[in-house]
């Protein structure tokens, strides 16, 4: 049987880990809610032993590399390595992939677990079947949740719709660069039947930004999310190494 995981993945640039204390404590509260396990990691001898293991994995120290960050139901931390990236730092990626609205529910949980994943393979096989290479979840109720695994966000009459979310590390640093950037955000509710109404449909995650080429065919641009992901690689920046357990929060 496969085993149940919470987790996070962690973005590292020039071989520092970014907001590792703000991983934590998201991973903390999962734990907390899901599991009712106590995980609370000193943020500075993490982040020392996430960059030791990019270290011995040899990545590469001019592009970013990122590190997965699990907890088991039994309470046990493992820091395994995630890949490396073709950019420095947050990014818009050059890819635009196609994408597809799927209908389906997460069981239990929208936060990130290898339960989580299990599902996302499958809606991912069916996004294929439907002629995309990405899946956007869409709740019975017809809004939509998220690109694959990541938030969710759109354009519309010039401002940037963010869909509700779990809380995320760099949905978070998004949202606080865009607003800093005079970039318009309103966080509501994004319905399927909006997609043809939209500029542009993108995701956040670890990696940067993920603009969607078309939605169940309708195209779209990617503007915004370029800046936005200027924006969101300048705030990262500005915050520097900092042990906050999660500085960019606004809500602390």
């Amino acid at each position: 049987m496969t085993e149940f995981r919470l987790y996070q993945i962690v973005h590292l640039l020039r071989g520092r880990a970014r907001f590792a204390g703000a991983h934590a404590a998201l991973l903390g509260d999962a734990a907390a809610r899901l599991l009712d396990l106590r995980y609370d990691p000193d943020p500075q001898r993490l982040q020392q032993r996430i960059e030791a293991l990019a270290a011995r994995e040899r990545y590469p120290r001019d592009l970013s590399s990122f590190v997965r960050l699990e907890l088991t139901a039994e309470g046990e931390e493992r820091l395994l390595p995630a890949g490396v990236s073709l950019y420095e730092g947050y990014a818009l990626r050059s890819l635009a992939p196609a994408a597809a609205t799927i209908r389906y529910e997460l069981p239990f949980t929208d936060e990130a677990t290898s339960l989580r994943d299990a599902a996302m393979q499958l809606a991912r096989a069916e996004a294929r079947r439907a002629g995309a290479e990405a899946a956007v979840r869409c709740a019975p109720d017809g809004t939509l949740r998220a690109a694959d695994e990541a938030p969710l966000l759109a354009v519309r009459d010039g401002a940037l719709l963010a869909a509700p979310a779990p809380r995320s590390v760099e949905r978070e640093l998004l949202l606080l660069s865009c607003a800093e950037a005079g970039i318009p955000v309103v966080e509501r509710p994004i319905l399927r039947v909006e997609v043809p109404l939209c500029d542009e449909l993108f995701s956040v995650d670890h990696r940067g930004i993920t603009a969607l080429g078309r939605c169940d065919g309708h195209p779209l641009m990617s503007l915004v999310a370029e800046r936005a992901a200027a924006a969101m690689e300048r705030t990262a920046r500005r915050l520097g190494d900092t042990r906050s357990r999660n500085p960019f929060d606004t809500r602390e």
